[in-house]
């Protein structure tokens, strides 16, 4: 039996769907994780944990040291045949430590850039791939200065979290200050990892987003789709829907999907899928950020749906050391899935649930609150609390039927 290590995972889609493809597969699957609570805490953890893994080695794994150490003690007494990370904050320690156990993986260098929104950044300028105007400021005298010569409204976030975590548009100069300081306030992100030094004050495009799936390999890359987002929380940047595959027209696709790949390219990324957002604005494309990892919120489900076929099973094979050679990527259908938010307080009830999961078409209707829970204000993509999914023959009739199911959900809120 093959063997195969997980450093943490991915909560929202892309981890869950790696595990169960391969437990599909047949290997021994080893959890490396510095705590499961947050696994149990959501929806389908704890039977994921129990059917798709073996054996769980606690370590700190968002840092290379202890995370190497306790991957050489598993693979001296049984070698692994692969080790990958398909959350955001681990995947560049788990890139070090593949190539250090020799093991099949993407460069680790260009892994540290994609994970890295400055660096990223500062890359594709020099490759020549459109970017937002952008400034790498550390202090908050350089923050107002950066927003005064790029002009208002901007956008500030940190470089290296992720799910829009301190992300906010700015009107003010006022506005970018207190940014930058909720950011700084914080000395490690929210995987307890040094923060980087950098804030970004950036150009706050305007045009709709979308992002880009690929797949890189041996000097390849290789587009597997491009997913429709679509985003609101007023001045916060919350993913309320995906559709896929998108409806654009071909000329507009063909145009992201040429910049995603010149962007990842660029960085460096050479092996394993990749998550690129894109905005569409008045100058064409222009790069949001790569993410060196699968997409969340259970995107791949939505590729898997519609193009029949694994994605992370295709992912997986990368990392056994296996060239996929020709892939037939062509849509049979559509997907999306529709978030569900509610006013901040705690829930007084929850009804429709019942007839939106009844709504032909729809594959799953969740609800993540229950009478007497706390729902947050709407800051980062965890604040959601519930989806609707749905498949139909096309994406954009797909979305419809989600949106239809989650108008049939009520969650009610009090202060409180």
């Amino acid at each position: 039996m093959r063997r195969i290590g997980f450093v943490e995972s991915n909560r929202s889609g892309s981890g869950f769907d790696a595990l169960r493809a391969a437990r599909k597969l047949g290997l021994h699957v080893t959890f490396f994780s510095c705590g499961l609570d947050r696994y149990h805490a959501t929806p389908g953890g704890t039977e994921v944990l129990r059917t798709c893994v073996d054996e769980v080695v606690f370590c700190p794994t968002h840092e290379l040291a202890p995370l190497l150490a306790a991957a050489k003690e598993v693979d001296a007494a049984q070698p692994l045949d692969a080790l990958l990370s398909v959350a955001e904050y681990e995947v560049v320690p788990a890139a070090e430590a593949a190539r250090q156990l020799g093991l099949p993986g993407p460069d680790p260098r260009a892994v540290r850039i994609a994970r890295n929104k400055a660096d990223q950044r500062r890359r594709w300028a020099e490759h020549g791939v459109p970017i937002p105007a952008f400034r790498a400021v550390t202090t908050v005298e350089q923050a107002a200065r950066a927003a005064a010569e790029i002009g208002l409204p901007c956008v500030v976030k940190p470089a290296d979290e992720t799910s829009g975590a301190h992300v906010v548009r700015c009107t003010t100069v006022a506005e970018v200050s207190d940014g930058f300081s909720a950011v700084r306030s914080e000395p490690t992100n929210r995987r307890g990892q040094p923060r980087h030094p950098e804030v970004l004050v950036e150009e706050c495009l305007v045009g709709f987003e979308v992002s880009v799936e690929v797949l890189a390999e041996a000097g390849s890359v290789r587009v597997l789709g491009v997913t429709d987002k679509l985003v609101g929380g007023g001045n916060r940047f919350i993913e309320l829907g995906h559709s896929f595959p998108t409806a654009l027209p071909d000329p507009l696709r063909v145009e992201l999907e040429q910049t995603a790949v010149a962007a990842t390219m660029a960085v460096g990324f050479d092996l394993g899928i990749a998550h690129v957002e894109l905005k569409y604005t008045a100058r064409g494309p222009v790069l949001v950020e790569i993410n060196p990892r699968p997409a969340g919120d259970q995107i791949t489900e939505l590729m898997d749906r519609s193009l029949a076929m694994s994605t992370m099973e295709l992912v997986i094979r990368q990392y056994l050391g296996e060239s996929l050679g020709v892939i037939e990527a062509a849509a049979v259908g559509g997907a999306a899935i529709r978030y569900l938010t509610a006013p901040p307080g705690v829930v007084d009830s929850v009804t429709g649930l019942d007839i939106a999961a009844a709504v032909p078409g729809v594959c799953e209707a969740v609800v993540s609150v229950e009478p007497g829970t706390r729902v947050n204000r709407l800051r980062v993509n965890e604040d959601r609390i519930g989806h609707v999914l749905a498949t139909a023959d096309d994406p954009y009739l797909a979305g419809r039927i989600a949106e239809a199911a989650a108008q049939q959900i009520a969650v009610c809120t009090h202060r409180g």
